[in-house]
């Protein structure tokens, strides 16, 4: 309307209309919506691409007691046929050697995501369950690694949390928090991310390995307690 306005008072001053001029309606162009792009589609068909990506992206639980790990879980990546020239270094810098339990004790391997601009609240609370059961798992014969790959100076922050389960606090952790800095052991397993996809191993007196899982990034997707104590118990009876 004001164009059409415009239009006419230019014609009256510069040409002496007298009539204004009618402008024509110019078509609205068609929107087609199958090229119309979806920001959500457009985010689920890139998280889809990258697995790490599509997990950064999910809401973060804010109660530890609402993450549910899987019960049930078989291996979900080819085995290794060997870990025994496997070391690592803890908190207090001693030296670990995986074949150092063979023969001895059955091993859980866990790895963490470390930290990557933050610290992933299911491996302060897979590692708090791990603690809070620690027994359970001294009675199969059973030592736990909980591995921390990358940089050092956020552990003693996860390590503090860990140490709380359902609002308790416990003065130590009763197994070795190992060091993978240079992420040799991450390497080794193939699991590189970020950092490290969270993993979970479990290797049986012999030295074999029954289980490994590797998870999806900052999610649950990780064997539970109940679900790691069964392999073992499964593994001190002969079940295959």
């Amino acid at each position: 309307m004001r164009t059409s306005l415009l239009i006419c008072i230019l014609c009256v001053s510069v040409f002496g209309c007298s009539k204004p001029v009618k402008t024509p309606d110019l078509p609205i162009p068609a929107v087609d919506s199958s090229s119309a792009t979806d920001s959500s589609a457009t985010a689920d068909s890139s998280a889809a691409a990258d697995p790490s990506a599509m997990s950064m992206s999910m809401p973060m639980p804010k109660d530890p007691a609402s993450i549910v790990f899987k019960d049930n879980v078989e291996s979900n990546v080819k085995l290794p046929q060997s870990v025994s020239e496997l070391e690592f270094v803890d908190t207090n810098g001693r030296r670990i050697a995986m074949k150092d339990f063979q023969g001895d004790q059955n091993v859980v391997l866990v790895f963490t995501e470390g930290f990557n601009k933050m610290l992933c609240p299911f491996c302060k609370t897979q590692t708090s369950r791990l603690i809070a059961n620690y027994d359970k798992f001294k009675q199969l014969d059973t030592e736990i690694l909980v591995v921390y790959p990358g940089a050092t100076e956020h552990l003693d922050e996860f390590i503090e949390s860990a140490k709380t389960h359902d609002k308790e606090q416990v003065d130590d952790v009763p197994f070795p928090i190992v060091l993978d800095q240079d992420f040799k052991a991450v390497d080794f397993f193939e699991i590189r991310s970020k950092l490290a996809h969270p993993s979970t191993y479990i290797i049986n007196k012999s030295g074999k390995v029954i289980l490994a899982y590797v998870g999806a990034d900052m999610t649950a997707d990780r064997p539970s307690v109940k679900a790691m104590l069964a392999k073992l118990q499964a593994a001190e009876s002969g079940t295959p």
